[in-house]
């Protein structure tokens, strides 16, 4: 996220303005090259060329819009990060039984959150130069007239198609896209891993409470303990409040954007001049990134209500102080409540989304075909 000018840290607020008109001001000849491209396109109806481009330039340009929203969302953002290293600076006091909890948690956040999605993108992106720069090195290798590949096809706005293969403009273009393709990589790795991360913090701090608060029924200062364990309840709630201002319009985004980006590849992979490995990958990570928001938004919605479960099988029926019973019973409907990430404060997010999703992407699919 800091390499990506993602960071919310208020210090890097003139930064990261700063990097963004950057950013968009280097890439903006390519964006003008594959517009001319589409716009060109048009007039001679080759849609395949068309819905090619538009499946790129899509995400790239909605790399800038997350950066724009980060700005714009910095306060909640921060506040989110900040919730996190307090929890983390509580965790290391804590008992063995918390640790296995916590311990638990961390490693499944590495191994999706982080590590698995890092991986993904990579796939995703680097599959386009990887491609291109081992078929250049074979064709050259091991052919008398070998053809040159781009890392993505883009004929010159001006000038013969062959032309976009002359030197220097051919390896300047390679050089060139390279460039835009490591921006896709910085910025989806950082912004939609960070919402995995805030999701697993939230079900992590609602299995410690739950813990604690079995806990606190053997123990002496009962009452005291019980108080704590409502107070970590509702910073959750407040926790949870954060990462639905900062993410629900950027979940609404990639909501439609998904279902656009995934009618678009089956259609370039179904009507394109040759299946093309590079976008059976593309939409195959399309799928994954719409899959984990809503895979993780229901993972929330889960363990929220599960912990009403946790509460009522914890042993409070031992217990004979009225006060603390009655306590119980308002933890126990408070829980009971699921929590929900929507999108636009409007789509709930979870599996039963991600299946129309699919659906839909199809439906557009087979009317875009016919």
């Amino acid at each position: 996220m800091l390499v990506g000018f993602q960071y919310p840290k208020p210090e890097l607020h003139r930064a990261r303005a700063v990097a963004l008109i950057f950013m968009l001001l280097s890439v903006t000849p390519v964006c003008i090259f594959v517009f001319i491209d589409i716009y060109k396109s048009i007039l001679v109806k080759n849609f395949v060329t068309v819905i090619r481009h538009c499946t790129i330039v899509g995400p790239f340009l909605a790399v800038f819009f997350k950066i724009m929203l980060m700005h714009i969302k910095e306060k909640t953002a921060m506040q989110i990060i900040n919730e996190i290293n307090r929890d983390y600076e509580l965790f290391n006091t804590m008992s063995p039984s918390y640790q296995e909890i916590i311990d638990a948690s961390i490693a499944n956040s590495l191994q999706y959150s982080e590590k698995g999605w890092a991986i993904t993108v990579l796939c995703v992106v680097l599959i386009f130069p990887l491609m291109a720069a081992v078929l250049n090195v074979y064709n050259f290798t091991f052919k008398s007239e070998p053809a040159k590949y781009m890392v993505h096809d883009l004929p010159k706005p001006y000038g013969e198609p062959e032309e976009r293969f002359d030197t220097p403009y051919f390896e300047i273009m390679f050089v060139y896209m390279v460039y835009c393709a490591s921006l896709y990589i910085v910025n989806f790795v950082g912004y939609d891993g960070f919402f995995g991360l805030c999701i697993n913090h939230a079900c992590l701090k609602m299995q410690l409470y739950c813990q604690a608060f079995k806990e606190a029924l053997a123990s002496e200062n009962m009452y005291e303990k019980i108080v704590g364990v409502i107070k970590e309840q509702n910073r959750l709630f407040k926790y949870v409040d954060l990462i639905q201002d900062t993410f629900n319009v950027w979940l609404g985004l990639i909501l439609f954007a998904t279902m656009i980006q995934i009618c678009n590849c089956m259609y370039h992979i179904t009507e394109g001049y040759e299946l093309d490995l590079r976008y059976i990958i593309f939409i195959t990570g399309t799928i994954i990134h719409i899959y984990l928001p809503c895979r993780y938004s229901a993972k929330l919605k889960y363990m929220s209500v599960e912990t009403a479960t946790l509460f009522y099988i914890s042993g409070w029926e031992h217990v004979n102080n009225i006060p603390i019973r009655k306590m119980v019973l308002f933890m126990v409907a408070r829980a009971q409540v699921p929590l929900e990430i929507t999108a636009f404060n409007k789509l709930i997010f979870d599996m039963d989304l991600f299946v129309s999703i699919l659906q839909t992407s199809y439906s557009m699919y087979t009317l875009l075909r016919s």
